[in-house]
């Protein structure tokens, strides 16, 4: 399958399947600069702790209004830990581009569709997940959400 279409059907399993999560923005991004409007994360059966068994694959989507212009973006997945954000390995600095339309126009919405396999070797537990994109030639210029998960056997 061509990228472009298997980003397409992702993106549409997504809307249709994915659970609306709870959320909020990280501090201190500015809504002036990026505006997170739902994220959905599969399954998710809470409206406070989305729970993801380990070795099951999971889909997060999110829908974002970017008020910047870049032909390249970045992603990161983070464990926010307090003053410290442990970087997931699997999805730290990626290629934006490979789950999200590039270039971003400024004002236009966009929707980010990532998959990811919970790793058995994670630890069990209720983490809060932070999620980044932002603009590769200027990081000042991002979009980022927290969602509480609860990672279980």
């Amino acid at each position: 399958m061509q990228p472009l279409t298997f980003l397409t059907v992702a993106s549409l399993l997504a809307v249709v399947l994915g659970e609306v999560a709870v959320f909020k923005k990280c501090e201190p991004a500015a809504d002036d600069i990026c505006t997170i409007s739902e994220v959905r994360i599969t399954p998710c059966k809470s409206d406070k702790v989305c729970k993801l068994k380990k070795g099951e694959l999971h889909s997060i989507s999110f829908d974002f209004v970017p008020n910047f212009t870049t032909q390249k973006l970045k992603t990161g997945v983070f464990w926010a830990n307090g003053a410290v954000d442990v970087p997931f390995a699997e999805l730290q600095e990626a290629d934006g581009c490979q789950y999200t339309t590039c270039p971003t126009e400024a004002g236009k919405s966009q929707q980010l569709n990532y998959s990811l396999r919970i790793g058995k070797k994670l630890p069990s537990g209720k983490f809060q997940l932070k999620w980044k994109v932002w603009n590769e030639e200027n990081s000042d210029q991002y979009c980022c959400f927290l969602s509480n998960i609860r990672i279980m056997k």
